[in-house]
């Protein structure tokens, strides 16, 4: 059995290969470069949605100062609503105020939880009588008539 071996072919397709290799690498690095602009800009991102969070923010606090006590009366609810936190914030200060003079004095804390609005389509009573109803065990044996 005879093997030959042909030289400038083995180069011509060591060659190619050590190509396709780095064509190969230079796209991982095209890659990596292409993520990382993609990172650098998203982090970007996230510092002007904070700016943008702070300038709502500030403009909230403008126009309660100016119209709190006579708001327009799209915005009479969530001005109800800030000058209720205020006072129960404020209450909240003198509590720790009595608590510091009298460390003994019991102390109440209520805190409201604004609930999430419902993402799904289904009306509160369906929710609510889904609830109410108990699911039954998978392992329960089913009720049959003797």
């Amino acid at each position: 059995m005879a093997f030959t071996v042909n030289v400038d072919e083995l180069k011509k397709k060591a060659a190619a290969l050590g190509q396709s290799g780095v064509s190969l690498a230079q796209a991982g690095v095209d890659k990596g470069i292409q993520l990382a602009n993609v990172a650098m800009l998203r982090a970007a991102n996230v510092k002007e949605d904070s700016n943008l969070r702070a300038a709502y923010a500030e403009l909230g606090k403008m126009y309660f100062a100016d119209h709190g006590a006579e708001p327009e009366e799209t915005y009479a609810a969530v001005c109800a609503q800030i000058a209720d936190i205020q006072a129960a914030i404020a209450a909240n200060n003198a509590k720790i105020a009595e608590t510091k003079v009298s460390p003994e004095a019991e102390v109440e804390v209520e805190v409201e939880v604004e609930a999430e609005p419902e993402t799904e389509a289904e009306p509160e009573a369906a929710a609510e009588d889904k609830a109410e109803e108990p699911a039954a065990p998978e392992d329960a044996p089913a009720d049959s008539a003797d």
